[in-house]
């Protein structure tokens, strides 16, 4: 069994939509993938006063493939260019 987790700056919106279309939502922030699970945790706003960063907590369970699976194809999707 294995734990991942993730300290996002993504849109909650976008993560939640990704998980809704690659997994069963469980409940409330929790999504079933094939031997996978993961919590979508969204925490308050992080960043400067007129530049507020979203912060969402996404923690993978399950096991070690699958999560490993899971983890990569989620950075994929998330994949940003910029600097």
């Amino acid at each position: 069994m294995k734990e991942v987790v993730i300290n996002s700056g993504i849109s909650s919106q976008e993560i939640k939509n990704y998980f809704k279309e690659v997994a069963s939502p469980l409940s409330s922030g929790k999504y079933l993938g094939k031997n996978w699970e993961v919590a979508v945790k969204i925490l308050e706003d992080r960043g400067y006063v007129n530049l507020p960063i979203p912060h969402t907590l996404i923690i993978f369970k399950g096991e070690d493939d699958a999560v490993d699976n899971a983890v990569q194809r989620y950075r994929r999707a998330f994949l940003r260019g910029g600097g």
